[in-house]
């Protein structure tokens, strides 16, 4: 009776196998089918019999540059690129793990125990379990009777805890809680005094302090919803949209470069390339950019404040945390959307619809122009206009919304604003 499932699993990985040798460019994100084939090689090895299993880290794992820069310049039609593995980090057992899973051959081809300090990106669903263990605490919910609050209307958040010099760490997360009363605008009221702290692998409250109390803000005048209804502007050129995409491919003017999505960094941009006129063949500006990291240290020595010292790429992840855009609010009318995927705590594939826009912005602007009055009879005007091609992804953390934009000049510039 076992013959038949161990035979399906062995062609389900061969066939995923086959599938995941078929992409237009080595650094393309991994697929949904790679990334559930992930999941199935590690369920399926030692490490799925530990307890506890949890994914919290899947990424391509890079081919050398020298390879990838030799698969860009070859001639061949119908290339397809076969460089597929994966780095992938997991808890089981008490331990972090480090894997490199080979997509081809579908087995793990290196696996390390980490020991050195720190700790992976907590999970969401551990977050979700975090911030519900304060309703079921008896001396947290008699706080909140004693400040004449009402349970229903409270949100507890987790919050990562900075590292002090402490010889020996636990995975530590500490709750901070708000009161809602009347307002969506949860960050904005505060309920002060009270903190939590939980042991994430026992997943337990182990410490508790109710330090004093002061009034929570009103809830007037906090709502940040626009009431304000705004005919669109209509351009003449909103629906030209200037570039073309192929896959993960992005060409536009002179420009062409490849747009890969993470859960950690978010938007990459990688092999971007400028064609030059003169030399009449293009020319290498970025083999690969993102932004790596942002500190948000709040620097105040209260005793609920003074943790605060988040590294909001690092520890919660800029594209796990990447909302999805609006159209004609986020983006303009000819934008065009891609989706991203990322590996939710159980190893799934999961979709993030509507990640990253790309669209030309024509601003009215002038990126050159010349007026000739010295011709006998005549004035020889001529110009260009300016345009951009912008690379658009919002990533929301916390009370903070990072709008990051890549945008690429005529002329060769590539601007990075957050």
């Amino acid at each position: 009776m076992a013959f038949i499932p161990l035979f399906f699993l062995a062609f389900l990985l061969q066939f995923c196998s086959s599938l995941s040798l078929f992409h237009h460019h080595p650094l393309d994100p991994l697929t949904p089918t790679e990334l559930n084939q992930i999941k199935l090689i590690v369920d399926k090895s030692s490490i799925g019999s530990l307890p506890n299993l949890t994914y919290h880290f899947v990424d391509l794992e890079e081919p050398e540059k020298i390879d990838v820069l030799s698969w860009l310049s070859s001639k061949k039609t119908n290339k397809n690129a076969q460089f597929r593995r994966a780095k992938v980090v997991v808890r089981a057992g008490g331990e972090t793990r480090e894997l490199v899973v080979d997509l081809a051959s579908g087995s793990i081809e290196s696996n390390r125990v980490y020991t050195g300090h720190g700790y992976p990106p907590f999970t969401f669903n551990e977050f979700v379990k975090a911030s519900r263990l304060p309703f079921q605490y008896p001396k947290f919910m008699k706080s909140i009777v004693n400040r004449g609050l009402n349970m229903s209307e409270v949100s507890c958040v987790p919050l990562t805890v900075g590292w002090y010099g402490e010889k020996v760490t636990k995975r530590t997360l500490r709750i901070t809680c708000y009161y809602r009363g009347g307002s969506v605008n949860v960050y904005a009221r505060p309920i002060e005094g009270i903190s939590l702290f939980i042991d994430v692998d026992s997943m337990r409250i182990t410490n508790y302090i109710d330090r004093f109390r002061v009034p929570v803000p009103k809830a007037e005048g906090t709502d940040f919803r626009s009431n304000k209804k705004i005919d669109p502007v209509t351009c003449n050129n909103a629906t030209e949209k200037g570039f073309e995409i192929e896959g993960n491919n992005v060409k536009w003017g002179n420009w062409k470069f490849h747009v890969g999505f993470n859960a950690r960094a978010g938007t990459v941009i990688s092999t971007a390339s400028i064609f030059d006129a003169r030399m009449k063949k293009y020319r290498q500006v970025l083999y690969r950019g993102h932004v790596s990291e942002t500190f948000v240290p709040y620097m105040d020595p209260e005793s609920e404040w003074y943790f605060r010292t988040f590294m909001d790429i690092g520890e919660f992840g800029f594209g796990r945390s990447a909302s999805t855009l609006q159209p004609l609010i986020d983006c303009p009318a000819n934008a065009e959307y891609m989706d991203g995927y990322v590996a939710g705590a159980d190893g799934q594939a999961m979709k993030m619809e509507k990640v990253i826009c790309i669209f030309q912005r024509d601003a009215g602007d002038i990126a050159w122009r010349h007026a000739e009055i010295n011709n006998p009879g005549t004035v020889i005007r001529s110009g260009q206009p300016e345009k951009t091609l912008v690379v658009r992804m919002i990533a929301t953390v916390g009370n903070y919304d990072y709008v990051l934009d890549w945008e690429f000049e005529q002329f060769g510039t590539i601007k990075i604003g957050v």
